[in-house]
């Protein structure tokens, strides 16, 4: 087994037709340290302004975490504007292989 996998041949099994680099990038949110569910506090503003539905909260020890789901995030900004502890900063999407 010497085959190298081709990352394209992957994108292309998976349904992912057209190369990342082709498809315009739009911006995504990405969720700082400064969160405040990261301390402790239950905040779920960006949840609840989110009208994609991309900023879901996963269950752990402790409470609840925001987690942004990228390939659902259009990039508009809301979740940033309404984080009262400006832990929210907007990105260019990162390609995942």
């Amino acid at each position: 087994m010497t085959d190298i996998p081709d990352p394209g041949r992957r994108r292309f099994l998976l349904g992912k037709f057209t190369a990342a680099a082709q498809a315009p990038q739009t911006p995504s949110a990405a969720i700082g340290p400064s969160c405040l569910a990261f301390h402790g506090v239950t905040c779920m503003s960006c949840r609840d302004v989110c009208a994609s539905g991309a900023v879901r909260l996963e269950l752990v020890i402790g409470g609840a975490r925001p987690r942004i789901d990228a390939e659902t995030c259009t990039g508009c900004g809301d979740c940033s504007q309404a984080c009262p502890a400006d832990a929210i900063q907007m990105s260019e999407a990162e390609e995942v292989a």
